[in-house]
């Protein structure tokens, strides 16, 4: 664990080579940030992980840091510590007021001048793949779907089957299109000239948009909002 009083202040941070937070990482953990997650991690030589503590894994000559927290909570840091920000398929996962309220933390972490990003499942890709009679993209990501969970037959090829499972399954509680993240944004303070729709592995920050993963680019939405 690394020793240091709280809040965590942006010096500390930055010496330590956490210029970025990763919330809601898994066990997905990133070089050059705090990786954050509610989850007990342990790393190689044994070492478990606390609430609100940052405990750093070593893996040969890099390292890695690990926060287990619940993002519902406060953050343990100082205003404008960090200077970016990201979360991968994060966000559907909690109620929109308590999304707004993440939002809102994340605001007050990034240092303005500094970039949040944003990824989750698109509502309009779903949409759009209901109205397509050609399934183009059902067909394509049925195919992720099964490459994901290998001999299971719990996918189904049907439009409303596609729809449901985006809303149903995996602990999802709301799902965006760009307009309703960005009026989530906006609620939390964020000015909406700031937020802009982004590609999979491009936008504003490298060292953000670089942490966007293979698997999930077909159904994804990635949105940059400014600090």
């Amino acid at each position: 664990m690394l020793d240091a009083a709280m809040p965590y202040g942006r010096d500390f941070l930055a010496r330590n080579g956490m210029t970025g937070i990763n919330c809601g990482c898994g066990r997905a953990l990133a070089a050059g940030c705090l990786n954050v997650d509610e989850k007990e991690f342990s790393d190689p030589q044994g070492a478990t992980s606390a609430p609100g503590r940052i405990l750093r894994i070593e893996l040969g000559d890099q390292a890695l840091y690990y926060m287990q927290h619940d993002l519902a909570q406060p953050f343990p840091f100082a205003d404008g510590c960090f200077s970016w920000g990201y979360s991968e398929h994060f966000i559907e996962h909690v109620p929109p007021l308590q999304a707004i309220g993440w939002l809102k933390e994340m605001r007050r972490l990034i240092a303005p001048g500094g970039l949040l990003r944003v990824t989750t499942p698109d509502l309009g890709k779903y949409v759009q793949g209901y109205a397509d009679p050609k399934q183009a993209f059902f067909k394509r990501h049925l195919e992720r779907l099964e490459a994901l969970a290998p001999g299971r037959s719990w996918a189904a090829p049907r439009r409303a089957w596609m729809v449901n499972q985006v809303f149903q399954f995996y602990g999802h509680q709301w799902i965006y299109d760009f307009e309703e993240l960005a009026h989530a944004a906006g609620k939390a303070g964020f000015d909406p000239k700031g937020i802009t729709q982004a590609g999979f592995q491009s936008g504003r920050l490298e060292a953000a948009f670089m942490l966007d993963s293979a698997e999930r680019s077909d159904e994804t939405l990635y949105v940059d909002i400014e600090t």
